[in-house]
This record gives C-alpha cells, sequence and structure tokens, in this order.
C-alpha cells in the first residue's frame, strides 16, 4: 500500500540575502547618476531632453539640483537688486551734496581777485587803482556767473512783463506809453529759463 503524500506548498521563501539588497540599491543610484549626467550633457548641447526619459531615481535628483540652482538665482538676484539700491541713494545723496561743486570751484578764482585787491588797497593811496582792481573782481564774477547759467534781465525801456519785472511803483510820463519800465531800482536774474529774482521796477502810466 502507497503512502499519500501530501502536497508540497507553493508558496517559495524569500531566498534574497542583504547583499543582493545593498547590490541593486548601489545599482539604482548608479543608474540614476547616469540618467542625470546624460541629461545634463544633452542640455548643455542645446538638445531638448524629456524629463519623462528620467528614471524615478534621476528625476528626483535633477529636480533638486534644479530647486537649489533656483534658490541660488534668487538669493544673487536679491542681493544684486539691494545692491543697485544702495548705490542708487548714495548716487543721489552725493548728486544733492555736490550740485553746487562747479560753481563754487568757478568762484575761488573770484576769492582770489577779491584777496588781491583787498591787500592793493591797504598798500596805495591811488583810488584808481582800487577802483580798477574792484572792476576787475566784478568782470570775473559775473563772468562765473554766466557760465553757470545765470543771466541779467532786460527791463529798462521795455514793456512792463509781470513774470520777470516787479513794479515798485508807477510814475506819469509823456515821453512813453504806460506799462513802459522806465527805471530800474533792482537788477533782476534768471537761471536758464527760471526766474532767480525779478527786477525791481519804475512803470510809466499816462499823465492825468
Amino acid at each position: 500500500m502507497k503512502k499519500n503524500r501530501h502536497p508540497s506548498n507553493d508558496t517559495s521563501k524569500d531566498t534574497t540575502s542583504p547583499e543582493d539588497i545593498v547590490i541593486d540599491n548601489v545599482t539604482a543610484e548608479a543608474d540614476a547618476s547616469r540618467d542625470t549626467e546624460a541629461f545634463e550633457a544633452r542640455a548643455n548641447d542645446g538638445n531638448v531632453v524629456n524629463e519623462a526619459d528620467l528614471s524615478p531615481e534621476a528625476r528626483i535628483q535633477f529636480l533638486q539640483e534644479k530647486v537649489a540652482s533656483l534658490e541660488d538665482a534668487i538669493l544673487r538676484g536679491k542681493a544684486e537688486a539691494q545692491n543697485l539700491q544702495r548705490r542708487g541713494l548714495q548716487q543721489r545723496h552725493d548728486a544733492i551734496r555736490y550740485a553746487n561743486a562747479d560753481l563754487m570751484k568757478s568762484m575761488l578764482s573770484v576769492v582770489d581777485d577779491f584777496q588781491r585787491s583787498l591787500e592793493a588797497a591797504e598798500k596805495t593811496d591811488d583810488l584808481d587803482s582800487v577802483v580798477s582792481g574792484i572792476k576787475l573782481v566784478y568782470e570775473n564774477f559775473m563772468k562765473a556767473m554766466t557760465e553757470s547759467g545765470l543771466e541779467p534781465i532786460a527791463a529798462v525801456n521795455r514793456p512792463f512783463d509781470p513774470h520777470v519785472h516787479e513794479a515798485m511803483l508807477q510814475q506819469p510820463s509823456d515821453m512813453h506809453e504806460p506799462g513802459m519800465v522806465l527805471e530800474e531800482i533792482t537788477k533782476g536774474f534768471k537761471l536758464h529759463d527760471r526766474t532767480l529774482r525779478p527786477s525791481r521796477v519804475i512803470v510809466s502810466k499816462a499823465v492825468e
């Protein structure tokens, strides 16, 4: 009589060793590294690479590197923007602080002329030479002002203009039409197209 044999269990045992698991992990990492290197190489060549072609591990690594690169670019951009802002503020500050540098430089020669005139006046009794020295100082001063954009306002024998003239009083005149500037009390000046000080004048009016 034959003995009945029980059929063997179909469930197979997992015979994978720890060494095999380590080898599989190393292989996966190597494959991901190769995929990433290939992706970067093709990107550097200008070829469009589809991320779907990468393995999951390579895609994760690539995205992490991409995020890190973008974060670094953002930080660099913020730092550059702050530097530009600081430089802009410093330039505006310097522009305001030294706005009159050229004018002050042109005034140095006038100061020199004043000093020489004063020294000459103390050493001589010749009034004519003193007057000549004062005239020279005035001429150099007006030259420096003109070079900086300052110009006198024409007034006498011109129609009264409230934009550049200030009427101090009116005077009857039968030799001039009403509203003409008869006399200039204080000279006015303009800086380019802007009136710095209007001319103070006497204006004609009709004789009653």
